[in-house]
């Protein structure tokens, strides 16, 4: 037995002991703690266009005077600063708009006033609109078939793209 207190009274036997020990499974835990990440997001209701209308009614063939109309291009849920814009419909061009009946054209032009003095197109020619509020509504379009133009009778149409930016 004296053999083996001097054992144990060694330097290294009591550094093996201690690595022994930690070793052994489940001497050692880790700490951990949970909780939670709340993830949110507001959803506004999209701005919208809810379509337009410009209908001129009955045109007489070679009449003196113009012919002018009221429309209306409708948006909804809408706010802060609109454009409006009107591509140049069939005829590709927003400073010579034509509609059309069985290969038959029709001049008229549509503009942002109602003098008729400003031309709604693209770029500097669209409509502004500002709103502080989110809000639906309309936004008034004026027409105007120039006099003077003789063509055959018949339904004239021409498909006009808005594009709104909002």
């Amino acid at each position: 037995m004296a053999r083996r207190d001097r054992w144990r009274r060694h330097p290294c036997a009591r550094v093996m002991a201690a690595l022994a020990l930690a070793a052994t499974p489940g001497a050692a835990h880790a700490a951990t703690a949970t909780d939670q990440l709340t993830v949110t997001a507001t959803v506004q209701s999209g701005c919208t266009l809810t379509g337009g209308t410009l209908d001129f009614g009955n045109y007489v063939s070679g009449q003196t005077s113009n012919l002018d109309a009221n429309g209306r291009i409708g948006f909804a849920n809408c706010s802060g600063v609109l454009t409006f814009e009107l591509d140049g419909g069939q005829s590709g061009n927003v400073n010579a708009r034509t509609m059309r009946s069985s290969g038959n054209s029709l001049t008229y032009q549509i503009y942002r006033n109602s003098v008729r003095n400003a031309v709604w197109g693209q770029g500097q020619n669209a409509m502004q609109l500002q709103l502080l509020q989110p809000q639906s509504g309309e936004v008034s379009v004026y027409g105007r078939i120039p006099g003077g133009q003789a063509v055959p009778g018949g339904a004239y149409v021409d498909i006009v793209n808005i594009t709104l930016t909002f």
